[in-house]
């Protein structure tokens, strides 16, 4: 696929290629799944990076494309910690009932979780390359705790001053928890997600080279809000639909001749559950790729390096859409179609988003940095998205 040019005051935008083919992707992963199966797991590590060194190499940017440099022996370390710690909390609450020692392990990763996120972000960058130039991470840890520090006060303050409310002025409160959580929603959501880009964007580099994230707070604000009404008007629709359907099978259910299958209640939990889990995927695969869609642009379209700027054209209702086929796809395949919607996924994603830069040639860098796996590993076994 060739590479598409939006036309700028400045610079050429160029879009990034992705040439990943999925009958290759489809080869890498039933090969990493058949021998992480038959290692218990250990190769798991490798498959990581013989995938994501895959999807890397697939991925250029004016003509050039990226590199995975992680050692699977790395991964390994930090995933056999992780494990360790998931199977004594395990133990120790399911089997043990020592339930005061899995609680002191579950506040143990609690306190450990902004040093953790810290070193996934660090772990990512420091793991990729592009025209033999390393990205790297220079934010403070104490700069995530006090940033989730600050989120919990200002988030739980919400709930904590409804509920001292509602028991001397019950009516008040009620009143008032309307107005709340449109704040909370439309104004200090925005505002801590904001800080968090400029926390993870502005202590990115490219070499030597510093990210820049220029959003402000009326631009997120903006966006979080134009999100909020495309979801609030879907989920009406879907609800409206929901309503019609479940009200036809119903008239039609009691209205079939009793001797039916259908009327016997024979079939009847087994289409239900069908179809309930079907609607239940495609409903958050829409929301999902809706959400990406709108933060995905406004991290492309307010990072800045240097003289070069991203443009982010990713639609959300086409992004919601693939998201949500995607899952239902998945889910009727029995899995083996993951391949195929994967790559469809970054796809769409990556040639709708676009880099102008006058001179590519005019990065430099001090060389590679060591690396810790172990913060990765982690928010990838309990499926924590850092949103980098």
């Amino acid at each position: 696929m060739q590479t598409e040019s939006l036309e700028d005051s400045k610079n050429s935008f160029k879009s990034f290629v992705f040439k990943a083919d999925t009958k290759e992707y489809f080869k890498i992963w039933i090969v990493n799944i058949a021998l992480s199966i038959l290692t218990l797991g250990i190769y798991s590590a490798w498959a990581k990076v013989r995938t994501n060194r895959y999807l890397y190499a697939s991925c250029y940017l004016n003509g050039s494309n990226f590199e995975y440099n992680a050692k699977p022996k790395r991964i390994l370390y930090g995933r056999i910690i992780v494990v360790t710690l998931y199977a004594l909390f395990l133990l120790f609450s399911d089997y043990l009932a020592m339930y005061a020692v899995a609680g002191a392990i579950i506040v143990l990763f609690l306190l450990l979780l902004p040093w953790l996120i810290r070193q996934a972000i660090s772990f990512k960058l420091k793991s990729t390359s592009y025209r033999n130039i390393p990205f790297r991470f220079s934010a403070k840890t104490r700069s995530f705790y006090w940033l989730v520090t600050l989120a919990i006060i200002l988030i739980a303050s919400i709930p904590l001053t409804l509920a001292v409310l509602a028991k001397f002025m019950p009516g008040f409160a009620a009143f008032l928890a309307f107005f709340a959580y449109i704040f909370l929603f439309t104004i200090l959501l925005p505002a801590i997600y904001r800080r968090y880009k400029l926390l993870v964007i502005n202590n990115a580099w490219y070499g030597d080279t510093p990210f820049r994230f220029v959003a402000t707070k009326r631009d997120v604000i903006g966006v979080f809000m134009k999100m909020g009404l495309l979801t609030f008007a879907i989920s009406i629709a879907l609800g409206i639909i929901a309503s019609v359907i479940i009200g036809y099978l119903s008239a039609m259910g009691y209205t079939k001749a009793s001797n039916t299958i259908l009327a016997s209640n024979v079939l009847l939990p087994y289409l239900t559950l069908f179809f309930g889990t079907i609607t239940y995927l495609f409903i958050i695969g829409l929301f999902k790729g809706i959400s990406d869609a709108f933060l995905s642009n406004l991290g492309r379209n307010f990072t800045k390096i240097k003289d070069g700027s991203f443009k982010g054209t990713i639609h959300p209702l086409r992004l919601g859409f693939i998201s949500a086929t995607n899952a239902l796809l998945i889910l009727l395949s029995l899995g083996m179609l993951y391949p195929w919607a994967k790559i469809r996924y970054l796809r769409y994603k990556l040639e709708n988003t676009h880099f102008a830069c006058s001179d590519y040639e005019s990065f430099s860098s001090s060389g590679y940095e060591s690396r810790n796996a172990l913060g990765e590993e982690t928010l990838d076994f309990f499926d924590i998205e850092i949103g980098f």
